[in-house]
């Protein structure tokens, strides 16, 4: 079925809307403010760089961007939850959007959580603009099943990317969506990686967020549902307000308020590294079926030419990992020529898709034999990885980073896989900062420590076993019986290119 309907991919109808571009950048706003206080003196074509690592502290820098927004507002998300946070952050865009901030909101149509009503009533406020990627045609719970399948090899191909633009001057990109578990909240906690930007880059980045918002992929809203009812935004802000003070006051917004991130935000102390980037980005037309860059790996070819560079070490993070065989060939090939190849991924117990790991496991064996080194994230942590605002969280790698020789790092929405690198559009942004790369290396250190991940190593009998800590096991750690019998069933599927 699947491969009888993508032969029947078609493309969307074509549009002609008038084109929407980033607001010119106000350097006598406050983030315009901040970024001049921030540039050394020798900053001419340089960027300024952070790294966001905690639940906490990347939805407190989130909040701290809608909160000091003066013009615009954009963001770009595969996921975007009606949960708590996505809640709080909605509520924000809405006061934002009040004071007279121009909002543009990009979603992906079937990686939203989002309600339609929802979406709607956002859109009906005079600044703030909804456009779905790539979206079925048919509506409704019911509905958007039969358009899932009918429409199956159009649809099957989505907008990954993560991105959040204040002023045209300052962004936040990396691995986390809007959702709860993005953000410490869940009893799944991902652990991800954001990257805060501002300086020469944001052109680029503006520019690739103005060719998505453009594109004949994104659909507004007004043509795909109906106009909400004139009481439909006061039961919407209803039930933000009663959302935000069901929560006032407990652990978790306490903790959000006092995060590392806010008090050096509140201090001045936030450490900018500045140094060369490039914005990395697929083009939105790599979800056309009609397209002549359709399935095109562009970002992937850009991400594994800063690998081939590399001359002493390669650190990879990425939460789905299945090289495939070139990619396999490529890194034992690195590996070969001198160069430390290192991969982080999760384990059977960790990851939040079985036929991921089943496609990834066959992998592990020829990878190790050819000299690259393996960690797996370990499932539970009584440090910081896991939850302390819902007792004990199951931990789930989610970030997407890579450091090449300690001098650039990549942070985006990317995967090592078949469906990041062909059927979705991805981003993120490349750095040339060798501090942002050490601090980057140290947080992969942290992770594969004993006390966070397995390694992988092959025995006397070329078996698979994973250490940590003096402890050893022959297979998967931590996984129940039925976690490694469906890996197993899955991994005979010919799937592996929709994974």
């Amino acid at each position: 079925m699947v491969v009888m309907l993508a032969g029947c991919a078609s493309s969307l109808p074509e549009r002609h809307l008038p084109p929407s571009v980033a607001v010119k950048p106000d350097f006598d706003s406050e983030i315009g403010r901040y970024v001049r206080a921030h540039q050394p003196d020798n900053s001419v074509g340089l960027s300024g760089f952070t790294l966001v690592q905690t639940g906490t502290d990347a939805l407190a820098a989130r909040l701290a961007m809608i909160d000091r927004a003066e013009r615009s507002l954009d963001l770009q998300y595969y996921i975007y939850r009606g949960d708590v946070t996505g809640g709080l952050i909605a509520e924000r865009l809405l006061s934002a959007a009040d004071r007279g901030v121009r909002v543009r909101l990009l979603l992906d149509d079937i990686g939203s959580g989002l309600r339609d009503f929802d979406v709607a009533t956002l859109n009906h406020h005079p600044n703030i603009e909804v456009r779905l990627f790539n979206p079925v045609t048919l509506r409704g719970r019911v509905l958007k099943y039969f358009s899932k399948i009918g429409e199956f090899g159009r649809i099957n191909y989505r907008m990954h990317n993560k991105l959040m633009v204040v002023d045209s001057q300052m962004f936040i990109t990396g691995g986390r969506n809007i959702g709860d578990e993005y953000f410490s909240l869940s009893a799944m906690d991902f652990q991800d990686i954001d990257i805060l930007g501002m300086g020469r880059i944001t052109r680029d980045v503006m520019r690739s967020f103005d060719d998505y918002w453009n594109a004949n992929e994104s659909v507004p809203v007004e043509s795909l549902f109906r106009r909400p009812g004139k009481d439909a935004s006061v039961k919407l802000r209803t039930q933000l307000e009663a959302l935000r003070e069901r929560h006032n006051g407990s652990a978790y917004l306490q903790a959000v308020a006092e995060s590392p991130f806010n008090q050096a935000l509140h201090d001045d102390r936030i450490a900018w590294h500045w140094g060369t980037a490039q914005w990395l980005s697929d083009p939105p037309t790599k979800a056309d079926p009609q397209h002549a860059t359709n399935q095109v790996p562009i970002l992937a070819r850009k991400l594994v030419g800063h690998a081939r560079d590399s001359e002493k070490e390669l650190l990879l993070m990425s939460a789905y990992f299945i090289p495939g065989s070139r990619g396999e060939v490529f890194l034992i090939d690195m590996v070969e020529h001198g160069v430390d190849v290192q991969v982080l991924t999760n384990s059977l117990a960790t990851t939040d898709v079985l036929a991921v790991h089943s496609g990834y496991a066959s992998y592990r064996k020829p990878l190790l034999e050819g000299g690259v080194r393996i960690w797996e994230l370990q499932r539970q942590s009584t440090q910081e990885r896991t939850s302390t605002f819902l007792g004990e969280s199951q931990a789930s790698l989610h970030a997407k980073a890579f450091v090449f020789d300690r001098e650039k790092v990549f942070v985006g929405s990317v995967n090592l896989d078949p469906r990041s690198i062909v059927l979705n559009t991805e981003a993120g942004v490349l750095v040339h900062q060798p501090e942002l790369a050490q601090a980057l290396a140290g947080l992969f250190r942290h992770w594969t420590s004993d006390e966070f991940a397995f390694e992988l190593k092959l025995d006397a009998n070329d078996q698979l076993r994973w250490e940590s800590a003096g402890e050893s096991w022959d297979r998967e750690p931590h996984a129940s019986r039925f976690r490694r019998t469906a890996a197993w069933f899955l991994g005979w599927l010919p799937i592996e290119g929709q994974l």
